[in-house]
C-alpha cells in the first residue's frame, strides 16, 4: 500500500468499527446469574462479533504482507523485512509455503510468523503482545461459536474463568457472555472487544515510536 492507501485504510477501519460499534449499541445488556432467554439478542450479539473478527483477521492479513514488502508505518517509519520481496503475491507463496492457509485468530501463531518474516517482528509482534489476553478469549469465542467440539466448549470455559472469575453453573452462550457487563467499564463485553480489536489494527498500523 502507498502512504495514501495507508491513509485511506485507516478511514476504513475506523468505518467499519463505527459502524460495528452503533449496531452493538442497539443491544440490550444482559444479566450473568441467569441463563438468558433473549435468543435474537445473543444471536445478533454473536453475529456482529464475528463480523467484526473476521474483518479484523483479514486487517492482520492485510498489514503484514504490507509490512512484509517493505512497506511503512502511517508516520513513515521502515520495517525490516527479512524478504526481498516486493510483489504481495510472491510473498504469499513464500510465507504460506505447505500450509493450507495463514492463520491470523491466535496472537501467540501471529507473533510467531511476525518474527519469523519482520526483525523482531516489529510491529505486530509487540502490539499483539498488548492485548493479549483479550485477543486470546476473543479467539476462544469465536471458536465456541463456529463449533460445539469439547475443545471449544473447554476454550469458552477457560473464558469464563477470565470475565467472570468462575464458570457459569449453567450453560452461557457465548452470545449472552458478549452482552454481559464489562466487570470494570461501562461497557458490555462485546463493546470492550471490538474496542480492543480497533486498537489493535490501528496501532499496527500507527506503532508507538
Amino acid at each position: 500500500m502507498s502512504p495514501e492507501d495507508l491513509v485511506a485504510y485507516v478511514d476504513q477501519v475506523k468505518s467499519v468499527f463505527e459502524t460495528l460499534k452503533k449496531e452493538t449499541d442497539e443491544i440490550s445488556p444482559t444479566p450473568d446469574d441467569r441463563v438468558s432467554g433473549e435468543i435474537s439478542g445473543n444471536a445478533l450479539a454473536e453475529a456482529l462479533f464475528l463480523r467484526a473478527f473476521t474483518y479484523y483477521e483479514s486487517c492482520l492479513d492485510d498489514l503484514f504482507f504490507h509490512y512484509v514488502t517493505a512497506g511503512k508505518t502511517l508516520k513513515g517509519s521502515d520495517v525490516q523485512s527479512y524478504l526481498n520481496v516486493s510483489d504481495v503475491a510472491a510473498a504469499r507463496k513464500l510465507v504460506k509455503g505447505s500450509m493450507k492457509f495463514l492463520s491470523w485468530s491466535k496472537p501467540d501463531t501471529i507473533r510467531e510468523t511476525a518474527t519469523t518474516y519482520l526483525k523482531d517482528g516489529w510491529p505486530l509482534a509487540d502490539i499483539m503482545a498488548t492485548g493479549s489476553s483479550d485477543l486470546h478469549d476473543a479467539e476462544k469465542i469465536r471458536n465456541r461459536i463456529a463449533h460445539d467440539s469439547l475443545e471449544a466448549r473447554n476454550a469458552f470455559n477457560a473464558v469464563q474463568r477470565n470475565v467472570f472469575g468462575t464458570e457459569r453453573i449453567f450453560d452461557i452462550t457465548p452470545g449472552q457472555l458478549l452482552r454481559v457487563r464489562h466487570r470494570t467499564k461501562r461497557i458490555t463485553n462485546l463493546s470492550s472487544l471490538l474496542a480492543v480489536m480497533e486498537q489493535t489494527i490501528t496501532s499496527i498500523i500507527d506503532p508507538p515510536a
